[in-house]
């Protein structure tokens, strides 16, 4: 039997293990200005930032305050003894059917070999609603203090390209027009990306190229604090988002994409600005650009590209955990077979199929109760009060409720089985179902492996430890215990990795990642309370704490001034109705409801500008008859591929944007304006929320000629929105009780006019 003289231990353990997964989510101190050249400095990058940003405005890509800032960039890398140059055109990325103005800005630093080059890039463009300090001007500020820091350097055996995009935000047009458009791109081997999904947090390898290895043993080696899981890009595969590695990607170049992404509530917000802004985030970018760059300077980058994946995991931000995909099935097969044969030979004289009956009752048992009381709790934690969908201000008292959760289950789990189950079974059980998690992931997702691959190997590891003091009365307690800690790891990790990407309100998908560290400590708890009578007690005082955590929850702000509410104040009016409405907009519908009624909003359906209704709260006004486009010279032919048809577009003067929808059930495939082409539904994406829809940021004054290719010729109805300036005087009745916890998100503060043209019928 397992004889644990003392459980406390095992607590100690997870404490440990806990310590040092907050570790990897933490950040590193920013290094101060008096610090050598030959380090990065956060202190230094962040003087950088608030130069660049100085009047905290939002500079969208073609604006003229984008101008300002595009001009501060050249400022301080002529300040450094660069050339710096321009890539100016209207650019269209045909995977988002989006066009703007582009400018990117760039400089080279000649390499020894000059024949490959390191791109290493950030945009400085932001959204409509901030100054996009985090997003991405961590990212600028860190390459220019970069770039400064190279300029004395000996030339690197290969060029490096310090890429300053324009128009991420808009879909990835700048990053699109550079790899189109310029010839330096073909020379480009591997690109290091700096991006930004929040405010705070560490600098996270989330995305690589295909056929990573190398990568990755590169990363590994050369960066001081790695931060980084597979499991994590395989995840973000299948998210929404993209950056501009999206596009260097999709050409074939490996690279590393890092970005810091807890602080979510700040990003795209009014307050993305330099003071939101954890300096140990830039820092971190930093040193990962800074460490990556020279290694890949000095690389042979031809050969840089493996054959195959590796999956990884860093170690509290320590070292990097990786391998090969190629030897998880053999290396999952030997570990488990390994695992399976030390329990039987360990437990062969106590065995008890009867109990063993009982575990493959009592195993599920505990399994789903922890879903299920994750579920309950996502009511109280998530539910019933008014939160971001992606955190909370203060989570700790949400996470401390799940924790205590999982100690009531396991608790309730000895109450109910001991005596019916016995270690060696649940052991057996316990341990098969890490060995069949692992041919599985092997199976299906190899760079997720390590998932079981490092419980198993802390267990085989300690089961030869065991083996050496074969004499103690306590078979596999070493085994049991090294196998515990990598559970937890594995565990507490994945838990915090859900974290920082969901709420409470999915706290039944977030405790999944405890079944692991609850599988490998019932072994050991059933052996110690074996001879003990258990009572309900502990269990009452668990469930009690969990209740007044939960209390304490419901009076914890859901936001506040530094985790605001995405609220934003707009006007929409629709051409030939005799009425506008002022919105109280809010993506994530999280608006303030108490400030909405005392302002008299009421929830209506409205038109959304996007050929269907949106259900708002709103407040009837007169309409501004704000102007919209002008539809001239509409055509239509057949084609081998189907009907194009040909219009012209009238813009208001002075147009921000202009957004057209067109109905999913026409077929279209492709569009162009001025002949480029701007939406190619082939393309595959992402997002598919795009592929009936063409945006247009700050357009120019002239007419725009745009083509469709659809593959019906039936009459149909088009969506147009245009943005102007808000007029002030018609929210200054709103602003004087704003609620300090709301700020504006996304968009921003803006007014919009909405159109819609008929197309008759092309036969």
């Amino acid at each position: 039997m397992l004889r644990l003289r003392h459980p406390i231990s095992l607590l100690l353990i997870a404490i440990l293990v806990l310590a040092g997964v907050l570790r990897s989510f933490s950040t590193p101190s920013p290094v101060g200005d008096d610090a050598p050249d030959v380090v990065f400095s956060a202190v230094r990058a962040e003087a950088i930032l608030g130069d660049l940003l100085q009047e905290r405005l939002p500079h969208v890509a073609g604006s003229p305050y984008n101008t300002v800032v595009r001009n501060r960039i050249v400022a301080q890398l002529e300040s450094f003894g660069y050339t710096p140059q321009f890539q100016s055109r209207f650019h269209c990325n045909p995977m988002f059917g989006s066009c703007s103005p582009v400018e990117n800005v760039y400089a080279v630093k000649p390499g020894a070999a000059g024949k490959n080059a390191v791109l290493l890039t950030a945009h400085y463009d932001s959204g409509w609603a901030g100054p996009g300090a985090a997003d991405d001007g961590a990212g600028t500020a860190a390459i220019l203090e970069i770039a400064r820091m190279a300029a004395d350097f000996p030339p690197f055996t290969n060029d490096i390209i310090f890429l300053f995009s324009d128009s991420e935000e808009n879909g990835l047009i700048g990053a699109d027009a550079f790899a189109k458009h310029h010839s330096l791109f073909p020379k480009v081997k591997a690109v290091i990306n700096l991006e930004a999904r929040g405010s705070t947090g560490p600098s996270v390898l989330f995305e690589t190229g295909e056929g990573n290895r190398g990568l990755i043993r590169l990363f590994s080696k050369n960066v001081g604090r790695p931060v980084g899981n597979s499991l994590a890009y395989e995840v973000y595969k299948r998210m929404p988002n993209d950056t501009d590695y999206t596009v260097y990607k999709n050409k074939g170049v490996m690279g590393a994409n890092f970005a810091f992404a807890q602080g979510v509530a700040v990003y795209h917000s009014v307050i993305d600005n330099p003071e939101h802004l954890d300096f140990g985030s830039l820092q971190h970018h930093g040193d990962n650009a800074w460490s990556m760059l020279q290694a890949f300077a000095e690389r042979d980058l031809t050969a840089g590209r493996s054959r195959e994946d590796a999956g990884y995991i860093d170690v509290f931000g320590t070292r990097l955990v990786h391998y090969p995909v190629s030897i998880t099935s053999g290396l999952a097969l030997l570990l488990g077979v390994w695992v399976m044969i030390a329990i039987g030979l360990a437990f062969r004289k106590e065995f008890r199929f009867r109990q063993l009956r009982w575990g493959l009752v009592a195993v599920p048992f505990a399994m789903a109760s922890l879903v299920i009381g994750g579920y309950l709790l996502s009511w109280p934690l998530g539910h019933w009060i008014d939160v971001h969908p992606l955190e909370h201000p203060h989570p700790w008292t949400g996470r401390l409720a799940l924790f205590f959760m999982a100690g009531l289950v396991i608790y309730s789990a000895l109450k109910l089985f001991t005596g019916r189950v016995s270690a060696c079974s649940w052991m057996i059980i316990a341990w098969a179902l890490i060995f069949v998690l692992g041919i599985v992931l092997t199976s299906k997702l190899p760079t997720a492996s390590h998932i079981a691959l490092i419980p198993l190997t802390m267990f085989a590891l300690g089961s030869v430890v065991d083996l050496i003091r074969k004499k103690s009365p306590a078979p596999l307690l070493v085994a049991s215990l090294m196998g515990f800690a990598g559970a937890a790891f594995i565990s507490f990790y994945h838990f915090f990795m859900l974290d920082f990407v969901m709420n409470f309100d999915r706290s039944h998908i977030k405790v999944v990642s405890f079944w692991l560290m609850m599988l490998t400590v019932m072994p050991m708890l059933l052996a110690f309370v074996k001879q003990r009578d258990l009572t309900w007690r502990p269990a009452k005082g668990l469930l009690g704490a969990i209740l007044a955590l939960c209390v304490v929850h419901q009076f914890l702000p859901g936001f506040t001034a530094e985790r605001p509410r995405d609220m934003t104040l707009m006007y929409s009016e629709v051409e030939g109705e005799d009425r506008g409405f002022v919105v109280l907009e809010s993506i994530y519908q999280q608006h303030d409801r108490k400030y909405g009624e005392g302002h008299a909003f009421e929830m209506e359906e409205i038109n959304s500008g996007g050929l269907g209704l949106v259900r708002r709260p709103v407040r009837q006004v007169a309409p501004l008859k704000l102007p919209g486009i002008h539809v001239a010279e509409p055509s239509a032919a057949r084609e081998e591929n189907g009907w194009r048809r040909r219009f012209r577009i009238e813009l208001p003067s002075r147009s921000r944007y202009l957004k057209l929808t067109f109905p999913r059930d026409i077929g279209l495939t492709h569009v162009w304006v001025d002949g480029e082409l701007a939406l190619d539904t082939a393309i595959p994406t992402k997002d598919k929320s795009t592929a009936n829809t063409l945006e247009l940021v700050y357009p120019g004054e002239g007419p725009l000629n745009i083509e469709l290719l659809s593959g019906s010729g039936e009459n149909f109805t088009m969506a147009a929105v245009t943005w102007h300036d808000l007029p002030g005087v018609l929210v200054a009745p709103f602003m004087g009780n704003w609620p300090d916890d709301a700020q504006p998100f996304l968009y921003g503060p803006r007014a919009e006019k909405i159109q819609e043209f008929e197309f008759n019928s092309a036969e």
